[in-house]
């Protein structure tokens, strides 16, 4: 249980250098201050700007609880396909939730991949474009002018990041129960696949809502 509380601190204390250097290095401040420029007033914006500046803390504190909740719904999603798929072996929750926490590192990458894209490549960008840009994912070669906004996510979710996070689920659950490893496989595809699929239906049916 211990190694869950050090992956887990860990996990958080990443994320929050990662936000902080994402915001230092490609200066959100003015991406901000352009994008709400061509729509308000001055006056308005900087308005904007100082309660967004003012309540930034807030988002500091939910990116811990974000991150124990996506994690914990994996290990749900995992411990849901062991009870179906393999009931002989009796495996503990924090044991899956270890194998969630070491997906995260994969995921980790995926925004100090953006850091460097845009800090290193692509120096010249707008904030719609640091939003919409993932990181090795099929959707970077659309033109999302041409997309219907309920299909963006989906579509981003398609990226060789969510590669790598399923097959460290998949090595880490044929680790866990020394299985073979199309078993494993099966298993995760079945759980997480699952799940994943519920979550951008549930993300698609809100965006077409919300729209």
């Amino acid at each position: 249980m211990k190694n869950n509380y050090k992956y887990f601190t860990i996990i958080c204390l990443l994320y929050l250098v990662q936000t902080f250097l994402i915001n230092f290095f490609l200066d959100i401040y003015n991406l901000y201050y352009s994008y709400y420029s061509d729509q308000f007033s001055q006056e308005h914006v900087n308005q904007l700007l100082e309660n967004k500046e003012e309540w930034s803390w807030v988002g500091y504190i939910i990116l811990p609880l974000l991150i124990f909740f996506r994690t914990s719904l994996v290990s749900l999603c995992l411990s849901i396909g062991m009870f179906f798929y393999d009931t002989e072996n009796k495996i503990k929750f924090k044991n899956l939730y270890r194998i969630s926490l070491l997906g995260e590192f994969v995921l980790l990458l995926v925004g100090f991949s953006k850091l460097f894209f845009f800090y290193f490549i692509k120096t010249n960008f707008t904030l719609q474009d640091l939003q919409q840009f993932y990181p090795l994912s099929y959707a970077n070669f659309l033109d999302f002018t041409k997309i219907e906004p309920w299909l963006i996510h989906p579509l981003q979710t398609i990226n060789l990041f969510e590669i790598g996070y399923f097959f460290v689920l998949v090595y880490g659950l044929h680790k866990l129960l020394k299985n073979k490893y199309a078993k494993s496989f099966e298993i995760v595809a079945a759980s997480y696949g699952t799940g994943l699929f519920i979550w951008l239906g549930l993300v698609m049916f809100l965006t077409l809502n919300i729209s």
